[in-house]
């Protein structure tokens, strides 16, 4: 059980910073490319 909580938290982690990154980075162009 050890090893599933950090996953789950690394995921989200990874999906939030990845919906951040590239609409702060990029602009509005990447969120419907990306989608």
């Amino acid at each position: 059980m050890t090893w599933s909580t950090p996953k789950l938290k690394e995921v989200n982690c990874g999906m939030e910073i990845n919906m951040y990154s590239p609409s702060e980075d990029e602009g509005r162009e990447y969120e419907p490319d990306l989608f």
